[in-house]
């Protein structure tokens, strides 16, 4: 059931792109042999979103292309779970549509999300079969306010389950079945 949700944010992409970037070893295996992935991660321009799809797609999203952004925070009896939904309206009728889930018991992927209040600016960073970087996409960001307050509400959700019966992945995986990008 959901407890919070962040209205989708349309943005229209900068044209600056970062330098070309190589992924720190350790998230090159973890992406490696998945065709599509959505991950944040810390960076010198704040939390970063990397994402991984085959070249064709990476073509069309080139330019300037409608982005939506969403957060939503669902109240899990075994974990809070953050989903943020990235859609890409490269192809209106088929749009590109990526997720990513923060658990804010990780403390890297909790400051990673954290830090997004404090960002004006996001950045996409597309990598492609081979991990090399292929394009980057700089999107102007307005929310601040309900990140932190989906942060807020997460850690509520967290104090109220008792230790021994958090589980994040069985959490995660019950959203994912219940839930469509």
């Amino acid at each position: 059931m959901p407890s919070a949700e962040s209205q989708p944010e349309r943005f229209r992409p900068n044209s600056e792109p970062l330098d070309p970037s190589p992924l720190p070893p350790d998230l090159a295996d973890f992406l490696r042999d998945r065709p599509f992935a959505c991950v944040m991660q810390a960076s010198d321009k704040g939390t970063v979103f990397i994402i991984k799809t085959p070249d064709q797609e990476i073509e069309t999203v080139r330019g300037r292309v409608p982005i939506a952004l969403r957060h939503q925070l669902y109240a899990h009896p075994a974990a809070p779970v953050i989903q943020t939904v990235i859609t890409i309206y490269d192809q209106p009728e088929h749009p590109l549509a990526l997720e990513t889930f923060t658990n804010i018991e990780d403390e890297q992927q909790k400051a990673d999300f954290a830090a997004l209040a404090g960002q004006k600016e996001l950045y996409l960073l597309f990598y492609d079969e081979l991990l090399e970087h292929r394009l980057s996409k700089q999107v102007h960001s307005s929310q601040n306010e309900i990140v932190s307050e989906i942060l807020m509400r997460a850690e509520e959700i967290l104090a109220a389950i008792p230790k021994d019966k958090f589980n994040f992945d069985q959490a995660k995986a019950d959203i994912i079945k219940r839930t469509t990008i």
